[in-house]
């Protein structure tokens, strides 16, 4: 038989081991709900983030948000996820955060569906994606690593037709009659449901409706060029958007500005890049 002393030196012993065993257990709870909150800041940041900063706003342009609210549209701000912007009478250049630059042109309304990017020494994941609608108007746009290296990742859907990309420089314009896309760079698929086409550099192809074949029109046009390539904005920074000069009176003739668009740059050549300068 065992003694008392044996005895009571077990219970001490078990009653060590369960309080061991729960200082343990409280230890491990923390740790899991330091992990959690740590894991919902991440994921809370990582959908804070914005899809695509603005860096050329000109004349009334807005952004409508998720909750119907409507703010304007200015140098610096940021689109996020489910956002629309509107040019209404003006024109917006966004890059997105994976280098794709965007040029908006008047009386366009374009929103951001679903995007996600985490950069990874420079390259896309596979958990990486851009999905977007234009509803109205057009762009023309430079693909960024979402489109080079996910290419099944990005998508626009345009009312009548869907577009995938296979290459980086293209345009498109939607209107009551339908869908024109145009490549200047690489291969631009276009699909309605009665089937699709590749678009190759130098092409023009239309889509009437979502029943109608994708048809080659002509040459691809250049009319529809990129706006300058300004400098992103800092983090944080917020600067003015660029409106056209205040035209003078007519009878005063050295007030008038010069003559054509302030908005519009000069077009993006593949050979020596966007412009740097500040329109």
């Amino acid at each position: 038989m065992l003694s008392a002393t044996s005895v009571r030196q077990s219970r001490l012993a078990k009653g060590h081991s369960v309080r061991f065993t729960s200082v343990i257990g409280l230890i491990s709870n923390a740790m899991k709900a330091a992990l959690f909150v740590a894991l919902s800041l991440i994921a809370g940041a990582c959908l804070a983030q914005g899809a695509a900063s603005a860096v050329f706003v000109s004349g009334n342009a807005k952004i409508v948000g998720t909750d119907g609210q409507s703010r304007a549209a200015v140098r610096g701000g940021e689109l996020f996820a489910g956002e629309t912007v509107e040019t209404v009478d003006g024109r917006v250049q966004l890059r997105f955060r994976d280098g794709a630059s965007m040029s908006l042109q008047p009386a366009t309304r374009f929103r951001v569906d679903e995007y996600r990017f985490v950069e990874q020494s420079g390259k896309a994941s596979s958990g990486d994606r851009g999905f977007f609608s234009l509803l109205k108007g057009g762009f023309r746009t430079l693909t960024g690593l979402i489109g080079k290296q996910q290419r099944e990742q990005y998508k626009v859907d345009a009312v009548v037709a869907t577009i995938g990309i296979r290459g980086t420089d293209y345009s498109a314009q939607l209107t009551e009659e339908g869908l024109s896309l145009s490549t200047f760079g690489g291969l631009v698929e276009v699909c309605s449901t009665a089937g699709c086409a590749l678009v190759r550099p130098g092409d023009t192809f239309v889509v009437a409706d979502r029943d109608s074949k994708p048809q080659r029109k002509g040459p691809a046009s250049e009319g529809m060029s990129l706006m300058p390539d300004l400098p992103p904005p800092r983090p944080g920074e917020l600067l003015p958007a660029v409106t056209p000069p205040v035209q003078g009176p007519a009878q005063v003739p050295t007030q008038i500005p010069p003559t054509g668009s302030p908005m519009q740059g000069p077009a993006y050549s593949p050979q020596t890049g966007p412009s740097r300068g500040v329109p």
